[in-house]
């Protein structure tokens, strides 16, 4: 229980920082803890539950791509956290999704889920914090 409360803590952490650094990725205008950390859950279950089956039917795209497929299915996960996110009635939009679909979404999804995994690494540094699994 311990772990599902540390890793559910650092993934909201690294989703607020994220949306700190890159602006393409909002919780809106002012988000409570509450909300991030609600958020926070929502993404762990999608990354568990879709993150594999993405993982297993994108897997030729990324051997040819050495790999960098996997930036475009993070991209595919935030765009479903902020559909289900939406879903729930919160706020968390990626580059204006909900309710605009179109390129600024799909670009502002791979380049949040770069800058997401990025501060997932820096914070899954901290001894007292772990978001992998």
């Amino acid at each position: 229980m311990i772990g599902f409360i540390a890793r559910t803590v650092g993934t909201g952490l690294a989703l607020w920082v994220t949306t700190l650094i890159y602006t393409g990725i909002s919780f809106g205008k002012s988000p409570s803890v509450q909300d991030v950390l609600i958020i926070a859950v929502i993404f762990g279950l999608v990354n568990a539950f879709l993150k594999p089956v993405l993982k297993i039917l994108s897997f030729p795209l990324s051997m040819m791509t050495l790999g960098l497929f996997g930036f475009i299915v993070n991209g595919i996960l935030l765009l479903v956290l902020a559909a289900a996110s939406d879903a729930v009635s919160l706020t968390f939009t990626v580059g204006g999704f909900p309710p605009k679909v179109g390129v600024d979404a799909a670009v502002s999804a791979v380049v949040g889920g770069v800058v997401l995994g990025l501060v997932s690494m820096v914070i899954d540094m901290l001894p007292f914090v772990k978001t992998s699994r």
